[in-house]
């Protein structure tokens, strides 16, 4: 969970997935908290944690093509955009067919 310092009232959540030599991170956040940077700050914890592991090698992400503040919290925390991902994912408060999302990565 992603709290305040403050008060420690959750805002959001960010899940590091361990998959072998990388790691993937999923997040998400409460719009009232959007945009004061609590997530960019999240994802480089998690980014800096997982880079410091002998046997992480990459750390990945993806967001859908409209999200664009998504996209600058995983460039703010140094990924590279490597590639667009066809019809990768359904968000169903968005639509019920799969929508094209970016992929994401830093790497060591």
């Amino acid at each position: 969970m992603i709290t305040l310092k403050e008060n420690g009232a959750v805002i959001g959540i960010i899940d590091p997935r361990i998959e072998d030599h990388k790691v993937g991170i999923g997040y998400v956040m409460n719009r009232a908290s959007q945009g004061k940077g609590h997530m960019t700050e999240a994802a480089r914890a998690i980014i800096n944690w997982a880079l410091e592991q002998p046997s992480i090698y990459r750390v990945y992400a993806t967001t859908d093509v409209e999200n664009f503040a998504s996209q600058r919290v995983l460039e703010k925390t140094g990924m590279q955009r490597e590639g667009l991902l066809r019809k990768y994912i359904v968000h169903p408060n968005i639509s019920d067919v799969p929508r094209d999302s970016y992929i994401y990565a830093i790497v060591k």
